[in-house]
């Protein structure tokens, strides 16, 4: 009889930070569920009030964790969330999202987030950054492993 055991993976992903801006004509609150659609409950949102280049009022929300399974439900979110068919565009696209320091950079429309919708976009997102364990640190181990993770292959 074939014995199965379990081969502890290393942490694909050594931390996840989550950013936005509230500009002052928003609604916090609607711009936290919007966060929280990636975000899990468990993290913890800071909140940093800024002003803007003519004055105006924003508060950044910042959200970091390192911990293992805060990081695989933002991953999930983001996984089961997204619809399949720009899951497959951010996979194939991945070394454009990726930073020199093996950070890869994913942008959400904020607007369509509170709407209780994930869609990439550019224009006033909510960011994620994800700061991923290549050993070396090389870009091209770093893009296997981010669409390893997407594609539900590691553990986080």
């Amino acid at each position: 009889m074939a014995t199965t055991h379990h081969v502890r993976r290393k942490k694909a992903i050594h931390s996840i930070a989550v950013s936005v801006f509230v500009h002052g004509t928003e609604d916090e609150s609607k711009v936290v569920a919007a966060f929280r659609l990636i975000v899990p409950e468990n993290v913890r949102i800071d909140r940093q009030p800024v002003t803007g280049h003519f004055g105006n009022a924003i508060v950044i929300l910042k959200a970091r964790t390192g911990k293992a399974q805060a990081i695989r439900q933002v991953i999930d979110a983001i996984r089961n969330k997204l619809p399949k068919r720009d899951l497959i565009q951010l996979r194939g696209q991945i070394p454009q999202h990726l930073s020199e320091r093996c950070i890869l950079v994913v942008k959400f429309d904020k607007q369509a987030a509170a709407r209780g919708v994930l869609a990439r976009g550019k224009a006033d997102p909510i960011v994620v950054r994800a700061k991923i364990a290549a050993y070396p640190a090389r870009l091209d181990i770093a893009a296997e492993i981010a669409r390893d993770f997407l594609n539900n292959a590691y553990i986080c």
